[in-house]
């Protein structure tokens, strides 16, 4: 079984959403914050028993609508690098 992720960056920092919205348009996360929807930009499929090595290059250029994630920074740091 695997956990989903959604994820977007906000003024450079990384900020997982927990209430997720579907829309026509695509897909928004609440941010308590603001009080505002903010767009998801990547979504994480994280294993419930994941190993939690160390983030590199596979985690930091993965590319894709839907990531899986196996590593320490639990999707956060997904899709992050210079592909």
């Amino acid at each position: 079984m695997a956990l989903i992720r959604n994820f977007a960056t906000i003024d450079g920092q990384v900020v997982l959403f927990k209430t997720v919205d579907c829309r026509k348009d695509g897909r928004y996360g609440y941010h308590a914050e603001t009080k505002s929807w903010i767009k998801i930009e990547r979504t994480i499929e994280y294993k419930t028993f994941a190993s939690k090595h160390d983030c590199d290059s596979r985690c930091m250029n993965a590319t894709g609508r839907t990531m899986k994630c196996e590593c320490s920074c639990g999707g956060k740091n997904h899709g992050r690098g210079c592909a």
